[in-house]
């Protein structure tokens, strides 16, 4: 696991034919023999930074003699597959001389790994395997920069869970352990689709830092934070510690395809940011941007909250002008502390009164998106497979796992699911 990027267990099925990763490492005739005498157990598929894919088989299913072509390399009790005799040579470089496999000195998170990879299908990865997969989103993917997932299939459905985390599972001290802090069986119940047929994806997070830390720690993010919408290190650290709710919805008409809806708890009240608000103002003033201000908002038949300082930033066209965004504050005891913010629509105000930035412990994110919508909207990059670009409903829940300190892990416990459409996304 160490060495490889990624690597993915998959159960034989002696009625299909062999994968065409068999054929091209064993020949049509091996390929055929080995996948029959296979059955239904288990098989890896492993990825290193060499590029190329090596095939992983039990030892005890390999003969006493193959073709002399065919590069191969009995570690442990598997035999490794590589597509030729320089990659193979690659691989054992990798390892180093007198490789011995132990697992005494490994962590409870690398033994479940080990676990989830010999019981049934399932996927582990390091931060280049996620990179290969998730592209430009890899920032904000940091979490779960190492990971190691079982899966299930049921009918249409896809179910996973396992422990995730920002740094190497051998890392972890004792007393952390491989299951989550609340237990939530495989068989998760299935959740309604998103609030309407116009959403793409909602989420909540109990602190922002586990999304955005990994950019907010760049030191040239701060100083582009702090030098131009006046966020100084103070602020950002407040900024990257309070919940976050997120919701991303199509556009039935207009010059966007998709519209933010942001809600930010800021307990401190509006004055601590107003002069952030007053910077960003200025800049998007010297773009040519038409402020709107309307300093009371009165409540509306959806909701009895009060608001307070909407501002609507239009852009002018020859046809006329359109709202690209805005904000404002709703008042809790009198008081304006939570934030909504939108992006290429106006505040929607029953959608920042109705939603609560509460996750019940020990969850710390979650999330359903329609990844079939964002696929085809293009707002869906990187090399995801098939079923996530195709899947209706993906929701997802990260937690705590047992023994971690809360607010100082860097490990979590993930489970979710996706939901295929009925018919394939092209």
């Amino acid at each position: 696991m160490t060495e490889m990027t990624l690597i993915q267990s998959f159960r034989g099925d002696p009625q299909g034919q062999a994968p065409r990763l068999w054929q091209d490492r064993l020949g049509m005739n091996l390929a055929k023999d080995l996948w029959r005498r296979q059955g239904r157990g288990l098989w890896w598929q492993a990825w290193a930074n060499d590029g190329e894919a090596y095939l992983l088989l039990p030892e005890i299913l390999w003969p006493m003699s193959v073709n002399s072509s065919i590069a191969f390399k009995r570690l442990d009790d598997v035999v490794v597959i590589a597509s030729d005799g320089l990659h193979r040579q690659q691989l054992l470089q990798s390892f180093g001389e007198g490789f011995v496999h132990s697992s005494a000195a490994q962590s409870s998170l690398q033994r479940f790994c080990n676990s989830v990879l010999q019981d049934g299908p399932a996927v582990s990865w390091s931060p280049d395997g996620l990179a290969s997969v998730s592209g430009a989103m890899a920032p904000l993917l940091q979490i779960s920069r190492y990971g190691c997932l079982s899966l299930r299939l049921d009918r249409n459905q896809l179910k996973w869970q396992g422990v995730v985390g920002y740094r190497p599972f051998g890392l972890a001290p004792v007393g952390i352990d491989a299951s989550p802090f609340q237990y939530r069986p495989m068989a998760i119940k299935s959740p309604g689709r998103p609030d309407s047929d116009q959403a793409l994806l909602n989420m909540q997070v109990k602190s922002m830092d586990l999304l955005f830390g990994s950019l907010l720690s760049k030191q040239i993010i701060q100083d582009s934070l702090d030098k131009n919408y006046g966020i100084n290190q103070q602020l950002g650290l407040r900024l990257a510690s309070l919940p976050l709710d997120l919701s991303l919805a199509k556009q039935r008409k207009g010059p966007f395809q998709a519209s933010i809806q942001i809600q930010l708890d800021l307990p401190e009240g509006s004055s601590r940011w107003q002069p952030v608000i007053d910077t960003v103002s200025q800049r998007l003033e010297a773009r040519n941007f038409i402020k709107e201000d309307n300093s009371v908002v009165k409540n509306d038949q959806n909701t009895d909250a009060d608001f307070s300082g909407l501002t609507l930033w239009r852009q002018p066209r020859s046809d006329g002008e359109r709202v690209v965004g805005g904000w404002v504050w709703q008042k809790q005891n009198g008081k304006p502390t939570r934030f909504g913010i939108a992006i290429g629509d106006s505040p929607l105000l029953t959608e920042i009164s109705n939603k609560t930035i509460n996750l019940v412990h020990p969850d710390v994110m979650e999330m359903s998106a329609d990844t079939a919508g964002l696929y085809r909207l293009g707002l869906l990059n990187g090399s995801w497979p098939a079923p996530v670009k195709q899947a209706k409903l993906l929701t997802t829940n990260l937690s705590y796992l047992r023994g971690a300190k809360l607010k100082k892990t860097d490990w979590w416990w993930l489970s979710g699911q996706l939901i295929l459409e009925q018919a394939s996304t092209p």
